[in-house]
């Protein structure tokens, strides 16, 4: 018996289902993802994710099947459904890029996703006959007829991409519109389970292609055929996954999706983290793991409305809440992957297809919510009602980098200012760095070099650098170095005199900036963290803790020689 999982309508949003060995889900049940540990908190983490989800990465070749029917031709030849699903700037009927382009921008150029297009088949029966079926039978009848007429050309082990046994992308697309929700050909993703060519046949997705080509409703689909991904409801417009969006500019996946594929990386946060960041656009997630359920999560992320992500209202830090306990997204019943709202109003989540799908006090920023924590409103509870002690507060105005704390301390500076101490610095006031060049007890550079108590900074400016600038209890890399191609490699600091170090300064490579610093002992304030996205060809590069303790600490140790030494000289003039 053929499991269809039936998905979102071209025109509107559908009472979508799915259906698994002739029962109705919520989620592919043969999904599950491993259990979370979570890193050394500030930890900067790269591909691969944890695969809650399947993770095809690399080049995935995939199967497009052509259908058409004796009342209904096909409005388009097989070459230009293959430019819509391949051709790099694809742009007819407005479209932001082919289904190739959308994945590989959403995915940071780690799925390079090929589809193979062969038909067009003729049905047996016009495509009445299939549409008026009840539920899916008739779809499964086409499926069946397709598959056996194009057998003894097509060798679907071809389509096994990682070898395991099973394909990964069998697509089918039909002539015609899209009819009845729910029943004879409307689009849908399903499970197949039989053998061919030696491979098993997994999901296959089949989507209608209408006398226009869009790109929602196929990626749309993908994401359940390839990535296993649920549908989304009581999301909104957060990701494809979510609402109808624009269908031929389809918002992105959700960050915590893309983290979990390993396309951005995320920063660890724990209770222990006392920490500012700098979030920017689009780019890396924060996560924070429930200690006594590790597949319950909160993750937030930098999300403004450019490019892709242009038909979202607003911008700030959005957060989600993942329970991988709940099997899918059934509003009102708690979600699977929710949106905190900052407004805590929780109307997204109280029905499947919310309008608005998106607002601007959805996102947390200064000027609105700029505080989230246990006493707040939304707080920080997990699903059971216990207390999570996540305290993210300082959150600055909306823009293309924001600056947040975690934590109980002080907020550790501005990244435009390099950032600042209060009682955690360098031995005086806290020391501050003026320009991200200078500090007041720890010297000075005017190229962005080493100061006596200090940082290296490799990416600085003369006068000074504002994004690699140090303060003096922790530090601030706003930028994370050059990052274009690949990037400048900049060293991400050290402490002066405000302490010890665990890890000591992390090294960026290939325009990845690590965790700038994480004290251990002897340092009261807030240390300041940012991170930027890997370079834009998808370079997984990734600094692992052993590599910034074992490879600094000669550094630190030198530095925190001499900013002490600095100290006693000041200390003898002053007295003298």
């Amino acid at each position: 018996m053929l499991a269809v999982a039936v998905l979102l309508s071209w025109s509107k949003p559908a009472n979508a289902l799915i259906v698994y060995q002739g029962k109705i889900v919520p989620a592919w049940p043969n999904i599950r993802g491993p259990a979370l540990a979570a890193s050394p908190s500030g930890d900067r983490q790269n591909a691969p994710g944890d695969n809650f989800f399947p993770h095809p990465a690399g080049t995935v070749k995939g199967l497009t099947l052509l259908v058409d029917f004796s009342d209904q031709s096909g409005a388009f030849t097989p070459e230009e459904i293959s430019d819509w699903l391949n051709l790099e700037g694809y742009s007819r009927f407005g479209c932001n890029g082919s289904v190739h382009d959308y994945y590989y921008d959403v995915s940071n150029g780690m799925v390079d996703l090929e589809n193979t297009v062969v038909g067009y088949y003729r049905a047996k029966n016009p495509k009445s006959y299939y549409e008026a079926g009840g539920n899916y039978d008739r779809a499964g009848e086409l499926l069946e007829e397709v598959l056996d007429a194009v057998d003894a050309d097509v060798d679907f082990s071809e389509y096994d991409n990682d070898q395991d046994g099973t394909t990964e992308s069998i697509s089918i697309v039909y002539a015609g519109p899209s009819v009845t929700w729910g029943q004879g050909l409307w689009p849908h993703s399903g499970w197949i389970g039989e053998q061919r060519d030696g491979v098993t046949l997994d999901r296959y997705q089949m989507t209608n292609m209408g006398d226009s080509l869009g790109l929602y409703v196929f990626v749309h689909e993908t994401g359940h055929m390839l990535f296993g991904w649920p549908d989304l409801y009581g999301f909104g417009d957060y990701g494809v996954m979510g609402n109808y969006s624009d269908d031929t500019n389809p918002v992105p996946v959700n960050d915590f999706f893309r983290a979990d594929q390993g396309w951005i990386p995320w920063v660890d946060i724990t209770s222990a983290t006392n920490a500012t960041f700098a979030a920017l656009a689009n780019d890396t997630g924060y996560r924070y793991v429930n200690p006594d359920r590790t597949d319950e999560l909160f993750f937030w992320s930098n999300v403004q409305n450019t490019g892709r992500w242009d038909y979202l209202r607003g911008g700030g830090l959005l957060a989600l809440h993942y329970d991988g306990s709940i099997n899918g997204n059934n509003p009102p019943d708690p979600l699977q992957l929710a949106v905190v709202q900052a407004d805590g109003k929780k109307d997204l989540d109280a029905t499947m297809w919310p309008s608005p799908g998106s607002d601007a006090n959805d996102y947390f920023r200064d000027g609105y919510n700029s505080e989230w924590s246990s006493n707040t409103s939304p707080d920080t509870s997990w699903n059971d009602g216990s207390d999570s002690s996540l305290r993210m507060y300082a959150v600055s105005a909306t823009g293309p980098s924001m600056q947040f704390s975690v934590g109980d301390g002080s907020a550790g500076g501005s990244p435009s200012a390099g950032g600042t101490t209060g009682t955690g610095g360098d031995v005086g006031s806290g020391g501050s760095e003026a320009l991200g060049g200078s500090a007041t007890t720890g010297g000075s550079s005017e190229t962005g070099g080493q100061t006596t108590g200090g940082t290296v900074s490799s990416g600085g400016s003369s006068g000074g650098s504002s994004s690699g600038g140090r303060a003096a209890g922790g530090e601030l890399v706003s930028e994370g170095g050059n990052d274009s191609l690949g990037g400048a490699t900049t060293v991400a600091g050290t402490y002066g005199s405000g302490g010890d170090t665990s890890q000591g300064a992390a090294a960026t490579v290939g325009g990845i900036a690590g965790v700038a610093g994480d004290t251990s002992a002897g340092s009261a304030g807030i240390e300041a963290v940012a991170v930027s996205h890997n370079d834009a060809s998808g370079c997984g590069c990734k600094i692992t803790p052993d590599y910034r303790r074992h490879t600094h600490r000669g550094l630190l140790v030198f530095g925190l020689l001499a900013a002490l030494l600095g100290w006693k000289r000041r200390g003898r003039r002053a007295k003298g």
